[in-house]
């Protein structure tokens, strides 16, 4: 496998995208749901650490963070990957 020359790559680069109207929306959300991963996470970490003592149905409130926050984050990247399978799957190479 040979890779383009510098040249190929800017002449690639004038070409049109030919991107879906579904491609182009899903390239300005994806960024958003992947960065509200990484911050839930964190949210999840700091709440468990902070009220570590608070007890609710008794189990702390971080515990409560863990089981609601794991299948969450699972759902978020299971949406993230089909729907960037959907978006990759509707476009045809020009």
């Amino acid at each position: 496998m040979v890779r383009p020359s510098f040249k190929e790559r800017l002449t690639a680069m004038d070409q049109p995208d030919h991107a879906t109207d579904a491609s182009a929306i899903w390239t300005s959300i994806r960024p958003l749901l992947v960065l509200g991963r990484i911050v839930m996470v964190a949210f999840i970490i700091i709440v468990g650490e902070i009220f570590d003592d608070v007890r609710v149905a008794s189990l702390s409130i971080g515990v409560w963070a863990l089981v609601l926050g794991i299948p969450l984050f699972l759902l978020i990247s299971a949406i993230i990957t089909y729907v960037d399978r959907l978006v990759s799957g509707e476009e045809d190479p020009v």
